[in-house]
This record gives C-alpha cells, structure tokens and sequence, in this order.
C-alpha cells in the first residue's frame, strides 16, 4: 500500500463535517430540565423541541492534568449536588486543522470561509462525552434503546465530540440513545517517549475510549438504552481507533457491533510499540526528561507536532490480531484523495502509480486509462482505491472469515454545484447524522438519501443488520457485493473491486 500518499490524502483532513453551529440552530432547549443519576452523580440536561433530551459534557475520567497528563485515565471523583449538563466541554488540545480544512470545503462550495469559526474553547481537561436520549415516553424496547457511541476523526490530532455534524439528536428521534465522545489526541494522545516510563504507551487516547465505553457500558440504562446493545461507529481516524479496540483484549464485550466509515488502514498500517517511541524519541531527543516534558504546556506540544510532524498520522498502538467477533459495517467514498490531489495531476498520477508493483502498473494503468479518459479522476481512483476501497474489503473478509455477519457500502453521491469535489473524505457524515450545514448544497436526492442513511445506520445498530421495510435491499457481503448509497442506492457487483484485484495481481 502507498502509505506516504495514503497518509497525506486520508489523514490530514480525517474528520467529519463542519464546524459551524448552523445544524443545531433549529433545536433549542425547552422546559422542563431532565435530571439523570449517572456516573454517580445528579445531571441535569436539555430537553430539545424535537422531544429528544441531550446531556453535555459529562466527565468520564478524571481530568489528566499534571502527573495524569500522560497516565492511563483514571475514574472521575462524583461530584456532590445537582451538577448542570447543559453546556459542551472544551475540546482536547490542538491546533486549527479542522478549521482550515473546513474553511477549505466551504469556499470550494461556493460559500465564504468565515462560515466556518475558529476553535477557542480548548483545554487539557476534556474527558467528556455527551448524550442525546429520546425523552421517556417515546416507545422503548423492553431491554432499552440502542446505544450508538461516536468517534470522531482528524488523524488523531483534531477533532471533537460537539462538532455540529456529529450532534445525536436526529439519531435519537430515531430511537437510539447517541454518545460522542472526546480523547487526547496528538502528543497528549498518541505519545511514547520512553522517559516517561510506564506512562510511555503511545495509546492513552485509545485507553481514553475504552474509558468512556466502560461508562456507557456502567449508565447508558439511565438514559433509557440497552448497555449489552452498543455499536461504536466513527469515521477516518475514528474509524482506524475502532479498528484498534476491536483488536484489543480491554475492549472485548464493550461494544457488541462495529461501524467503519473511511478509515480501515490494515494491519500494517497499525504501529507498534517501538514504532511509536522511535517517533517519540526522533522529536524531542532521547536525553528529554519526563520532567522536561511534563512542564511543557499544552500549546508548546500542539506547535511542536504542528512544526515537526506536518500531516502525521498517530497511527493505534496495538497487536494486529485479527481474532475479533463483532458484526461490521464499513465503506468507503468514491473520491476519498480528490481533494487532496497537486494541482500537478500528472505527478501525482505517476507518483502513486510507481507504488504499485511493477509487475503490475501496465494492467493497473490501462484499466484506469479505460475506464475515464480524465487524468484527475485516475488518479484518485489510484490514490482511494489502495488507501480506502481495497482495504474495505479485506476486513470485510476477514470479518466473515472469523463469522461475523459483514456489510460493505461505496458512498458515492455528489453535492449539487461545480465544487469539483467529487464525494469526498467526510461528505458521508453529515447524511447518517442529518446535520448538513446551511452551506452545504442540497436537493430532494440529498433529503432522500439522509433519511435512508440515517435508519440503515440505526436499523444496523439495533440488530446487526441495515435493512428494513421500505428500504432498498442491502445485500451482506459474503455475496461479494457491496452497497452504492449515491448516484443510485442499490447493489454492487463484484466489478466494483476490479481494481482491487489488479493491485493485489489477481
């Protein structure tokens, strides 16, 4: 696999859509406040005029200041009284990427950048995650809700859990209890400089999900949902962490169902231990202290990244052990590398074609040459394909190799206008959420296609399976078949992964 053109087009962008409050503003809080016992404590929430109760920025660790900074979480201390869930906590450190990235997405839709605000609220503690409910007297299975817990990309160095596409609230009006969740990300995240001694695992925002599933696990009954029914989904690098917990022994019976949307990197693509601590060391110097590093602040390690590590992906840390039993669903965007292409396609073209094989850049070139006559389009099907498709497919594989019931889909639609985008790295997040911002373009089809989305994603969580009545048919993958959600929303053939096959010589 390219993993140097991987790296750049898939996980310097690695998150979901935007920035903006605009997909919120339509649901405001209205009286009564609700009141859960949860994590050992009262909380007192929102009720939303889509009769859904959301509860904000509730901790779910203590906050990992000082000598926790690097350390595994540790269990949040309950605080006494009626303690107020009605506001979203900061967002763990880091740096405007996200900003810049949508700014990006905004202007080429026709839209001015100033659409799109600076992140301000930003701190080290930020251990928290939020709730979206449907309220008590909506229609409840016996055993309670589904629980659908997010994870939210931006190469594991951006990204929050309160970006307005992610918000749940559309999600519970369709009867699941949703969680989105915060975790360190960058240096504070995904660090392993050996002078911190134990603390030197290269995975605390790994153990930071696997913290926050424990307490959904501990209080999703409290807000009404199943805790033996969780389904993580999350997108890019939230999708590579899912990859991870699904490997990890601390994960097992955390989650029962698994939803990868853009981001299976495969199992060289994981780092390992000493991977990590090479990276650690070659930044900041084998002689560097803990002490050293512990007095550094957080924005000193946010620039530093920023200046050293440009697009650097912090890749889990963890044993690639493909022994796992959950039911998966996992796709894929046509366009993944679109947007990420030079504005020289050629050399972009010829560098991504020289990392296939030799033995095979002949058949790979000519069939991408028959199939469009457009130099841009072959070249990113030649950076998605390797980067997205094909690895979609092999977990799908493996998934049903290990019995595990298995449903694969390519995202392929196009917003309206001359963005020249394609269906991009992300464009799927704002349909399984029904959160588009105002500047997003749209028409009846996008509305159509939102409303399919948002119950095969939900129907998935509840059972294991995306269909139901009135939907098209989605077959699993064990018929070698896959999902087109897009242009058209029906089956796949196996032509779909043509080139796949070309890149693995078959």
């Amino acid at each position: 696999m390219g993993w140097v053109s991987a790296k750049r087009l898939s996980l310097a962008a690695c998150t979901a859509l935007a920035l903006t409050s605009c997909a919120a503003a339509h649901y405001q809080a209205s009286e009564p406040r609700p009141i859960v016992f949860a994590g050992g404590e009262q909380l007192r929430g929102v009720r939303l005029n889509n009769n859904v109760r959301v509860f904000r920025g509730i901790p779910y660790a203590a906050p990992p200041l000082g000598p926790l900074r690097w350390a595994p979480p540790r269990p949040h201390d309950p605080r006494p009284g009626i303690q107020n869930a009605t506001d979203f906590g900061p967002a763990c450190p880091q740096d405007q990427g996200n900003t810049d990235w949508y700014r990006t997405v905004a202007t080429a839709m026709g839209s001015s950048g100033d659409v799109v605000p600076e992140l301000t609220n930003i701190s080290e503690d930020c251990l928290v995650l939020n709730v979206w409910a449907p309220s008590p007297d909506h229609e409840r299975p016996r055993s309670g809700w589904p629980v659908m817990v997010w994870i939210h990309g931006g190469s594991n160095v951006n990204g929050f859990s309160h970006e307005p596409n992610y918000l749940g609230h559309m999600l519970a009006e369709r009867g699941v209890v949703a969680v989105s969740v915060n975790y360190r990300l960058g240096l504070l995240g995904f660090f392993a400089h050996p002078s911190l001694g134990e603390d030197a695992s290269g995975r605390q925002g790994l153990d930071d999900q696997i913290a926050a599933l424990r307490w959904v696990r501990a209080n999703a009954a409290a807000f009404g949902g199943d805790p033996r029914n969780v389904t993580v989904f999350g997108e890019s690098a939230g999708g590579t962490n899912i990859q991870a917990l699904m490997h990890m022994q601390e994960a097992r019976g955390l989650f029962r169902r698994a939803i990868i949307q853009s981001g299976y990197l495969g199992s060289d693509g994981l780092a390992t231990q000493a991977a990590a601590a090479a990276v650690a060391t070659q930044l900041m110097g084998a002689p560097t202290s803990a002490q050293a590093l512990r007095e550094m602040t957080w924005a000193e390690l946010v620039r530093l990244r920023a200046r050293e590590l440009p697009g650097h992906f912090f890749a889990p840390v963890v044993d690639p052990s493909q022994n796992f039993h959950v039911p998966l669903m996992i796709g894929s965007n046509r366009d993944e590398g679109r947007m990420y292409l030079a504005s020289d396609v050629a050399s972009d073209f010829r560098e991504a074609l020289s990392i296939v094989p030799l033995d095979r850049r002949e058949a790979v070139g000519a069939y991408l040459s028959d199939l469009t006559p457009d130099q841009k389009t072959r070249a990113d099907y030649l950076q998605s394909g390797p980067g997205f498709l094909c690895p979609t497919v092999q977990l799908a594989d493996i998934a049903i190799r290990n019995g595990n019931a298995s449903f694969v889909y390519l995202f392929t639609r196009v917003r309206p206008g001359a963005h020249n985008l394609g269906a991009y790295h992300g464009a799927e997040i704002p349909y399984v959420f029904n959160t588009a911002d105002t500047w997003l373009p749209g028409d009846a089809r996008d509305r159509t296609l939102t409303l399919r989305m948002i119950r095969y994603w939900v129907n998935f969580a509840a059972v294991g399976d995306p269909n139901g009545a009135g939907l098209p048919h989605w077959p699993s993958a064990e018929t070698g078949q896959a999902m087109e959600l897009g242009r058209r929303t029906g089956p796949l053939g196996r032509d779909t992964f043509a080139l796949c096959a070309l890149l693995q010589g078959r």
